[in-house]
């Protein structure tokens, strides 16, 4: 008779999305959380100081994960959000005064939350934090998902009866176990860095469309902002060779004299765009989570909320299975947990990829319509109160923690 599982489940991939997930199932089962990169390390590819958008269901998560109390003083609620088209007449403000909100959302960085949730992981109960350790090979049997790690420079193997891929968007568990993808490449790069405005930001997040690519800016503490400057992949090693002041004198002529001159530029990283959809997201024993299963386009900011919703749901449907000593990784609760998501995940990729399509172009009736569509938003207080109710992640039926229930 085969030994009983180490662990109930095996998270591979220890960034944003699997350290939720590990602290969604704290105390629920025995949890492993397999990550290749130290979450203190500079390197890591999830903690950077990229700025990221949270939604008010993702702020009702965290808190109920316990990390929003540790990231509170660097999140920036947004009070507005100015939405322009650079030599035209469409534009768009929201207000969350306006709308009854408290705020928009928030923006933080993604470096201070992963260290955050980093921290909760390493206290939680019944999670064994496993890094740096490197997934070399995995299989799926009967009763268990084995996975083969080289940790500590030695080879192990360990065994769990739901494995969950969390290792972003270039999964090599994902391809390993033939999951078929869809990849979209919108041919765009983000140049993502900080500056600091010689004016007030105003807690106002910014975006403008130019015929060079959208730029926006994002509020930070200390009256920073988080810049994500797009660019034709073509031309993004022109825009990453530049000095200090070269980007700063492009950023100023896309973006105008609105918040005064730009100074003290941080570190210029950069993201190319893709599309990247898994035509299936979960077997027998094995589910894909995160960027894996669906990598979207960052307009709105999106993905990352639409990951914590995921998040939220599989931990719902999983908790009661292991505290009824259930097996976590049969099929069909997989497909109940898919079930639950399809709606809301097929709604952020269509909207995402359709702002994409009109937006991020300079095609002339693709100009046309969205001017006119920024100009029906901006004079129609019903319409730009739900567009900011889909934003929340508010919208449909979702997660108890969504709805505030621990």
């Amino acid at each position: 008779m085969p030994a009983p599982p180490d662990y109930d489940v095996v998270i591979a991939g220890g960034g944003l999305t699997g350290a939720s997930l590990a602290l969604a199932l704290a105390g629920a089962g025995r949890i492993a959380l397999v990550e290749a990169v130290p979450p203190d390390a500079d390197r890591h590819p999830g903690f950077d100081s990229r700025g990221l958008g949270l939604a008010l269901s993702s702020r009702r998560i965290l808190e109920g994960l316990g990390v929003w109390e540790d990231i509170t003083a660097s999140a920036v609620p947004l009070a507005r959000v100015h939405v322009s088209d650079q030599a035209r007449a469409g534009m768009v403000r929201l207000s969350a005064a306006e709308l009854g909100l408290p705020a928009l959302g928030y923006v933080v960085q993604a470096r201070p939350l992963g260290q955050a949730l980093a921290r909760k992981v390493h206290s939680a109960p019944a999670v064994e934090f496993i890094c740096p350790a490197t997934v070399t090979d995995a299989r799926v049997m009967p009763e268990a998902a084995e996975i083969s790690l080289r940790h500590d420079g030695r080879e192990e193997k360990i065994r769990g009866r739901l494995l969950v891929i969390a290792d972003g968007a270039a999964s090599r568990l994902r391809d390993l176990f033939g999951f078929a993808v869809t990849t979209l490449d919108y041919r765009q790069t983000v140049i993502a860095t900080t500056v600091s405005p010689a004016l007030a930001h105003g807690d106002t997040a910014y975006e403008r469309f130019t015929a060079h690519g959208p730029v926006a800016l994002l509020p930070l503490p200390g009256n920073r902002m988080s810049v994500v400057f797009t660019v034709r992949s073509a031309d993004a090693q022109h825009y990453l060779a530049m000095d200090d002041e070269q980007f700063l004198s492009a950023l100023r002529s896309r973006f105008g004299a609105r918040l005064g001159l730009f100074t003290n530029p941080g570190p210029r990283q950069s993201y190319p765009l893709r599309r990247v959809l898994a035509a299936e997201q979960a077997r027998e024993r094995v589910v894909l989570m995160g960027n894996t299963a669906h990598t979207l386009h960052p307009n709105c900011a999106q993905g990352f909320n639409l990951c914590l919703r995921d998040v939220a749901s599989l931990a719902e449907h999983l908790a009661p299975v292991l505290a009824g000593q259930g097996d976590p990784g049969r099929l069909p609760l997989l497909r109940r947990y898919l079930e639950e998501r399809t709606a809301d995940q097929g709604r952020v990729a269509c909207f995402t990829h359709g702002l994409a399509s009109l937006y991020y172009n300079d095609l002339p009736h693709k100009i046309l319509g969205r001017n006119l569509a920024m100009l029906f938003l901006n004079l129609c207080p019903p319409a730009r109160r739900m567009l900011v109710r889909l934003g929340t992640g508010l919208y449909g039926r979702q997660p108890a923690l969504v709805r505030g229930v621990a």
